[in-house]
């Protein structure tokens, strides 16, 4: 089935296409390489009254075994035009541009901003609807403006940041506005020349041996972290079968912090696994609570596991299910909630479930 402008297809399996390598078929699938095949694809959508979802580089997303009944649009959007403002240069990038080969040009270019988000999996057009962070950056630090058709009407509109709405994690393409937009093109504003900002203390450790560390130092001391965390997937790199960080880093209050603070009894201090936030509530390590529930690097049920470098990291280990991966998640967040009173959110995207399939959620 098509199309003048598109090749609609049907049936086609989605395991090849994400980092987890799990899930069912789409019931229609699209590749759009411009604005216009996109439009085309949502209008395909909008006169079957199909749902659809994009996908760009599979690397935060958890599939459902049954797969997607609508229509699933895989974003091969690319380009990139940049200006010059202000001593600041606006990159305008296509959506479906591979993340690494997006910073690995920025640090060629001597353009400071996403250095510290180097090795992170996904296409551009995701970075703005997750705010991607790492190591002390956040898109949101330099995104300008987001670029988008509405799904609704096919119609092209652009956020500023302020509009976004960033916040840890999530934006409105994420949360209020979830499905309701499908980005084209990002555009962000970095520094040329600028020196990179080192915030993070496990970065700044292992860059200590560097007086004046460039942005290519920064972005090669990234790519070793993630390496050794087996959280790379590059060519090259041991790398498993996963959708990266599970979950999200919770953000408390204080008292519930007073409280998880008195239930380990002051074993680790405060710099080791909590951070506090401009607004007095505090982030919590994700990573910490899962080892502190019992759920060690290397835990293994079935075919899933944890990655024996990181508790966060979830793995597919020997074909397993997304029922599967589900269930294991599950159990590690029922058991951190006995534990400490604290739900962890996922931050993988959940796909084709027809409502949350975890218990302790909404």
């Amino acid at each position: 089935m098509g199309s003048n402008t598109i090749d609609i297809r049907e049936n086609v399996p989605l395991a090849a296409l994400t980092t987890f390598g799990v899930g069912g078929p789409a019931r229609y699938f699209v590749q759009v390489s411009s604005e216009n095949e996109a439009v085309a694809a949502l209008a395909f959508a909008r006169e079957r009254d199909l749902d659809h979802i994009a996908l760009g580089g599979g690397s935060n997303v958890l599939i459902s075994d049954e797969g997607f009944s609508g229509l699933v649009i895989l974003n091969r959007i690319k380009g990139l035009t940049v200006e010059e403002a202000d001593g600041n240069v606006l990159a305008h990038v296509g959506s479906g541009e591979d993340w690494q080969d997006f910073t690995d040009l920025c640090v060629a270019r001597d353009w400071q901003g996403v250095e510290c988000l180097a090795g992170i999996p996904g296409t551009v057009g995701a970075s703005p609807i997750q705010n991607v962070g790492a190591y002390g950056q956040e898109v949101a630090q330099v995104i300008s403006r987001v670029r988008c058709l509405n799904t609704d009407t096919g119609k092209a509109v652009t956020f500023d940041n302020e509009t976004c709405a960033f916040r840890y994690r999530e934006s409105i393409f994420n949360t209020g506005e979830a499905g309701k937009y499908l980005v084209l093109c990002v555009t962000f504003k970095l520094k040329r020349g600028g020196a990179p900002v080192l915030k993070y203390r496990e970065l700044e450790a292992y860059l200590s041996g560097i007086p004046s560390p460039s942005l290519a130092d920064v972005r090669d001391a990234v790519i070793a972290i993630r390496a050794g965390k087996g959280v790379l997937i590059r060519t090259g790199y041991e790398s498993f079968k996963s959708a990266g960080s599970f979950f999200k880093n919770p953000i408390v209050t204080q008292a519930q912090f007073k409280h998880i603070e008195s239930l380990v009894g002051g074993h680790a201090g405060p710099t080791n696994w909590a951070w506090p936030m401009p607004n007095g509530d505090v982030k919590i390590s994700a990573a910490w609570l899962i080892q502190r529930s019992g759920f060690d690097r290397g835990y293994r049920k079935g075919a899933v596991g944890i990655s024996p470098h990181h508790p966060l990291i979830l793995i597919n280990g020997a074909e397993a299910s997304a029922r599967e991966i589900v269930d294991f998640a599950a159990a590690m967040q029922q058991r951190i909630l006995d534990r400490f009173g604290v739900l962890l959110k996922p931050e993988a995207r959940l796909i084709g479930f027809s409502s949350s399939p975890f218990s302790a959620l909404p």
